[in-house]
């Protein structure tokens, strides 16, 4: 009772985003897509090392997640493939660079998510974790199983992930229209 629902963007508005960068910048869309399709805390992002991704298996693992816990999430075919492409033969390291070479700070990443917020004509406050939010209202209204997802955010209460389960008004009449009854 009286805690308030998480901002998350809708499915088009995650499109718009996530197709927002040029092609040739291959950094900042890759940026997007692993803090979306994988929801992982900005944190995590900029502390991922190449080493700790499987691409046989398509998983990342998380090493020292909040409350210093690891976890293993899965990563989508085409986001391995822009790791593949943007990783250029390095073989260790941090995976995401700043423009400088040496690891990217939490600040560059929101500053590059509330550019393309705007490049993708978002007229909201976008946030990095604001994607986070966004992959775990889109995996629980797909049907994802709740432990599942709290499994992949790394939150070691269910009642914390049970907060995305709450609609607000304006989702409830979304999907009523989008699942009209029979006649």
């Amino acid at each position: 009772m009286g805690r308030k629902l998480p901002k998350y963007l809708r499915d088009d508005e995650v499109r718009k985003l996530l197709n927002a960068p040029p092609r040739k910048k291959t950094r900042d869309r890759l940026i997007l897509r692993i803090l979306y399709r994988c929801g992982l805390r900005v944190s995590e992002l900029t502390s991922l090392k190449i080493q700790e991704i499987d691409f046989e298996e398509g998983m990342i693992t998380i090493r020292s997640g909040k409350g210093d816990k690891d976890r293993v999430v899965p990563v989508d075919a085409d986001t391995l493939d822009l790791i593949e492409f943007y990783k250029a033969g390095a073989e260790e390291g941090t995976l995401i660079l700043s423009e400088r070479g040496g690891s990217i700070s939490t600040r560059q990443v929101e500053r590059i998510v509330k550019k393309y917020a705007k490049v993708a004509g978002l007229n909201k406050n976008v946030y990095p974790h604001m994607l986070r939010h966004s992959f775990a209202v889109h995996c629980l209204k797909a049907g994802m199983n709740l432990r599942t997802v709290q499994k992949m955010l790394g939150h070691s209460s269910l009642t914390t992930t049970q907060i995305y389960l709450d609609l607000t008004g304006e989702d409830i009449k979304q999907d009523y229209e989008e699942h009209p009854l029979p006649a």
